[in-house]
């Protein structure tokens, strides 16, 4: 998998292709023949991230086609549920750039324009402070030079 023997050694190279499959690093240290596999494990895992990242990325290409296919095999599947045929579509698209269109909702309920009006002016009255409030917190502090405190 990793052609790194010169300046790897073999325990390390065998690390890499364990942890970068498994994520397990004292696992991956006791099947790469390491003595102290638990110490080792950490240490190597953090010495050897960069390569790690590399054949985990390797890995995670070579599938990408498996995993194409698969939601094609979803997608014209007429036994799979058209749930997770949308879902395969969408997933299919999403990771090709395409965007997928989403339906709109008309949440006005077919009201007319006075009664969302009527509704909106509700609303802002609800989250509007009452007017002394609103004109205390314009007035400058009576104490101090009259600028207002922060």
């Amino acid at each position: 998998m990793i052609n790194l023997k010169k300046t790897l050694t073999d325990k390390q190279i065998a690390f890499i292709e364990n942890f970068s499959q498994s994520g397990n690093a004292t696992q991956s240290a006791i099947k790469s023949g390491y003595s102290h596999p638990e110490q080792q494990g950490y240490e190597l895992k953090n010495k050897l991230s960069e390569y790690i990242n590399e054949a985990t990325e390797s890995i995670l290409g070579s599938s990408v086609p498996i995993a194409v296919n698969r939601l094609n095999s979803l997608i014209s599947d007429d036994k799979v549920s058209p749930a997770v045929r949308l879902g395969a579509i969408n997933s299919l698209l999403d990771r090709t750039g395409f965007q997928t269109t989403h339906k709109v909702l008309d949440v006005t309920k077919h009201r007319t324009d006075k009664e969302l009006q009527q509704e909106l002016n509700y609303l802002l009255s609800t989250i509007r402070p009452e007017p002394q409030q609103q004109e205390e917190e314009e007035q400058p502090s009576k104490k101090g030079n009259g600028h207002l405190k922060e």
